[in-house]
């Protein structure tokens, strides 16, 4: 299937699980008029099924790895996240408003239990939601942080449903019940497709390490074969998950881009870590024979799109040099003609990361590099400071914006290359974006 078609059945199923549980309620012949009461449980009922909906791990679902853009997936996950918080809060306080006495219900050890399951959801809906946002603020360590998301995934689901349940107006509707117990049923099974299934589909293809190697300060490159199998195809510009240890069961798994060819010998892969804390202050311990676990390959990028044919223009800040990596490495083994600009920020020489296969890379395909540093220990240094819209016009060619661009890089140089390229008037349609601080 293409990855069109894909995008319309999961928008599809997406907009099914949000509105059949509403579309139940209205058909269930229990309204009863009072528009106030009715639009606080439809908001319920709607902030439930999308906050069901967010606890599934749609960007780790293989089947829609090449139609959904994640970074699109996990913006989206944390705003509309949001919004099922919104929607459920807006609930209670309206239903409260009604009835004054039920604010007393946030106090779950004396209110009646169908009230305190609802509360104990709510609350912990409302604590995913402070944890997800403001990880990085708390200093949440990112393995602790998504053991607290798993239990706080559980809590919104049994109690969620409990309340629900237990209040038995709507629910007392055939139809109604129905619905829901297919929108649990959903929930559950994806739920145990990600956590259970997907690790041991994992485990048995496991990597094991040929060699970690300081390519620059606190920046390795992790390079990894594949045990006892033939290796799992990537394509250049793609991402995976990567976990260390004995078993696929474990909360160390981050997203991080290959940076190797797609065409290397054996199942060969590359992947190039910063050192940040958390799992990747764990790499430079890694020896040669240990396990490593790949979930991948994830990501939308791909070098034979017919919009890509005309040229590439590959933008990278920092380590976000890695998926340019694999595709320039991938378009050198492939002796591709087409052209290539490579504008590459990093902060100075001893920072800026492949000087060598760069230098090969421009020996073999039609490729401009141009390597930008913010603080060059070379005073004459030519391109200083940041990638501009004047550096790009100068060095690209008249058909700009026929060309195909991907940016990988934090999210502040994102955000000042959005407005460079809205100056260039270069088609969204014609621009890819990665943020490597995404996770």
């Amino acid at each position: 299937m293409s990855p069109s078609n894909k995008r319309k059945v999961f928008y599809t199923i997406y907009f099914a699980l949000l509105l059949l549980p509403v579309v139940a309620m209205l058909l269930s012949g229990k309204l009863t008029g009072n528009f106030v009461r009715e639009f606080a449980l439809l908001i319920g009922f709607l902030g439930m099924a999308l906050a069901g909906i967010q606890l599934i791990f749609i960007g780790k679902i293989r089947w829609l790895a090449d139609a959904l853009d994640l970074d699109k997936v996990y913006s989206n996950h944390h705003k509309i996240s949001l919004v099922a918080v919104f929607l459920i809060v807006a609930h209670f306080l309206l239903v409260s408003l009604l009835a004054p006495v039920r604010f007393g219900f946030l106090n779950v050890f004396s209110a009646p239990w169908m009230f305190a399951a609802g509360s104990l959801g709510l609350f912990g809906l409302v604590l995913i939601g402070i944890t997800s946002a403001y990880r990085k603020n708390l200093k949440i360590d990112y393995r602790v942080w998504l053991l607290i998301h798993d239990l706080l995934t559980i809590v919104i689901l049994v109690f969620g449903m409990t309340h629900l349940f237990k209040v038995d107006y709507y629910m007392a509707d055939p139809f109604v019940r129905a619905v829901w117990y297919l929108e649990i049923a959903v929930w559950v099974v994806a739920f145990l497709y990600i956590r259970v299934i997907k690790p041991i589909q994992v485990g048995r293809k496991p990597y094991k390490v040929v060699s970690v190697l300081e390519e620059a300060p606190q920046t390795y490159g992790l390079n990894l074969v594949p045990d006892g199998h033939a290796g799992v195809p990537f394509r250049a510009g793609q991402i995976a998950w990567i976990s260390t240890g004995p078993s696929p069961f474990t909360l160390s798994r981050n997203p991080f881009s290959y940076s190797g060819s797609s065409e290397a010998p054996n199942g060969a892969i590359r992947f190039s870590i910063k050192v940040a804390g958390d799992f990747t202050a764990t790499i430079p311990n890694l020896k040669p024979g240990d396990r490593v676990y790949v979930d991948g390959p994830y990501g939308t990028y791909n070098l034979d799109d017919p919009a890509l044919q005309k040229g590439v223009v590959l933008i990278a800040g920092g380590i976000g040099v890695a998926p340019v990596m694999s595709i320039m490495n991938t378009l050198t083994d492939r002796n591709d003609n087409r052209p290539v600009y490579v504008f590459y920020g990093d902060l100075n020489e001893d920072t800026a990361l492949y000087p060598q296969e760069f230098e090969h890379c421009k020996s073999v395909i039609n490729l401009k590099f141009f390597q930008v540093l913010e603080k060059p220990h070379d005073p004459n240094y030519p391109f200083k400071g940041y990638i501009t819209k004047d550096l790009m016009l100068a060095n690209l060619p008249e058909n700009y914006k026929e060309l195909h661009y991907f940016i990988c890089g934090p999210a502040p140089m994102l955000r000042a290359l959005e407005k460079h390229f809205a100056a260039m008037e270069i088609p969204e349609s014609q621009i890819h974006l990665e943020n490597y601080t995404m996770a």
